[in-house]
């Protein structure tokens, strides 16, 4: 690791304060804790605050019906007496109520019908305001009447009646003080619960998660951290056989596997390297093998092209020799042979068979070897196929083989693996944007025939009677001399066989080998 890396990484380690001091906001056992404390302390909160909206609705409930049979009680009392009352006497009887109850805040008496209902006596200094308004309500019903609340105060009007003639209502309002009291106490005390309820459940569930989740879960990540820096042999403890634990053992599994797996790929690349050794041998020895082919093609055709124009040489001035060689004997004849001339003309003679000797020696030098061996021609083409293998891949060109098991021929191994090579080559070269190269091996009755195929720029008909001819070639002047093909034409027809071609413009070309059988040789 350079410096630069290691600067890097412990600037990444280090976080900034206030980033470090809100991590365990984030952390699992923070999330964890939080919620199932929040969640538990909401449902104590809730079932808290319903059980006391119960309680204060069972509290107001009981208010109004204490308030209702005060009024009851009043009415009652009020029609046992004699209905001439005096205010102040009638108040103090009513303060009597008051005080045996004490969650009525005031009550009064109401004379009068109900367009003009007056307070007769009342217990408070200031009766509620809406007294005289339930008060006539009462007197226009004939029946119980309920005010609306009033802050803390809700007003209860009850008939007063003496036989069937009403004459007043008795107006009982009641307190809800002790209500509202024990509202605030219940609320305050539902707040300090549920705070209480959630402080206690974190704290609760902190020490549980970091007994059953937060330790095992830690070694696990420390495995990991280790195995992450290479240590696969390292393994998780195992504390308890419940859901961590069945992760600690897959990841246990998971470790075994991968340890395996890298010890089983290290074998397999060292097997590779070896193996990758002995095939670059093998590569560099086909190489060698190639260039050295290279070489031989390039001197064969030198060679045939000093052929070719040694026979032409020949060709051009042996006839014309010959043609002199015919007068000077002419001319010996009709002189005499003991003439003079002659002598000059023999001289002459001599030196012009000379020439011609040097010509036909010439010739014989430029020829090929003609030592011939049976030869299996589906091993020389698999040889060929692997030689030219790093051109087919280079040339993004698949290679097709179909041979049979065909007899040996006599032929001149050399010249053949040339001549072959030369149309591969060819193939190739028609082929600059990828292709298919087919090879294929079959036998005849009598021959072995050999076809080379291609997916190229292919050829015009009028092209194909002049192919074999020497220095007709398609390709560009930097790219080849037209000598190949003739080469090829040359040694297999020498060797007693033929070589034919069909070819279509945008199709390709195929060149087909016909050579005669020669002694028969097995192949493994």
């Amino acid at each position: 690791m350079t410096l630069g890396a290691r600067s890097s990484s412990s600037v990444t380690e280090q976080k900034r304060p206030s980033e470090a001091a809100f991590t365990w906001l984030r952390s699992l056992r923070f999330r964890v804790a939080a919620g199932l404390a929040v969640s538990t302390a909401l449902v104590i909160g809730l079932a808290t605050y319903l059980e006391y909206a119960q309680f204060e609705q069972t509290i107001e409930e009981q208010l109004l019906e204490a308030g209702r049979m005060t009024a009851r009680a009043v009415s009652d009392d009020l029609e046992l007496r004699e209905p001439s009352w005096i205010p102040n006497e009638l108040a103090r009887r009513l303060h009597e109520f008051i005080d045996s109850t004490s969650d009525v805040h005031s009550i009064s008496v109401i004379m009068g019908t109900a367009g003009a209902a007056a307070i007769f006596a009342t217990t408070a200094e200031l009766p509620p305001d809406d007294t005289l308004e339930v008060g006539r309500r009462a007197i226009g019903s004939r029946d119980m009447a309920w005010g609306t609340r009033h802050g803390l105060l809700r007003s209860l009007a009850v008939p007063l009646m003496r036989g069937n003639q009403q004459y007043g209502t008795v107006v009982v309002s009641v307190s809800f003080a002790t209500l509202d009291r024990l509202r605030d106490t219940g609320r305050s005390l539902a707040i300090r619960t549920t705070v209480f309820s959630w402080l206690a459940l974190f704290v609760l569930v902190e020490l549980l998660i970091r007994s059953y989740l937060l330790r095992p879960i830690g070694l696990i990540r420390t495995t990991m951290a280790a195995a992450g820096e290479g240590q696969m042999s390292i393994r998780a403890p195992v504390l308890r056989r419940d859901e961590l634990g069945a992760i600690a053992e897959g990841l246990n599994q998971m470790l075994l596997q991968i340890e395996t797996f890298q010890d089983s790929l290290k074998q397999r690349v060292t097997e590779a390297t070896d193996a990758l050794v002995v095939r670059n041998r093998e590569l560099s020895a086909t190489y060698q093998k190639m260039f050295q082919l290279r070489d031989q093609l390039e001197r064969v055709r030198q060679l045939a092209a000093v052929g070719e124009t040694a026979a032409v040489v020949a060709h051009q001035v042996g006839t014309p020799l010959n043609l002199v060689s015919g007068h000077i004997q002419v001319l010996v004849e009709q002189c005499g042979p003991d003439s003079p001339m002659a002598q000059r003309l023999h001289t002459a003679d001599t030196q012009v068979r000379r020439v011609i000797a040097a010509l036909k020696g010439l010739l014989a030098r430029a020829r090929p070897s003609s030592v011939r061996e049976p030869v299996d021609v589906v091993a020389l083409l698999r040889q060929l196929c692997s030689l030219v293998e790093p051109a087919l891949e280079t040339g993004r060109v698949v290679l097709d083989v179909d041979w049979q098991d065909v007899p040996a021929v006599d032929v001149n191994a050399l010249q053949l693996e040339l001549a072959l090579l030369n149309l591969i080559s060819n193939a190739l070269d028609a082929m600059p944007s990828g292709g298919r190269l087919t090879v294929s091996v079959r036998a005849s009755a009598s021959h072995v025939m050999i076809e080379i195929g291609d997916t190229g720029q292919g050829m015009a008909p009028d092209r194909l009677d002049t192919i074999f001819d020497p220095w007709v070639t398609t390709k560009s002047e930097d790219a080849g001399n037209g000598i190949g093909l003739s080469i090829t034409r040359d040694v297999v027809t020498d060797h007693g066989g033929s070589v034919r071609v069909r070819s279509a413009p945008g199709v390709g070309s195929v060149f087909t080998v016909e050579l005669p059988f020669g002694t028969r040789a097995s192949r493994s």
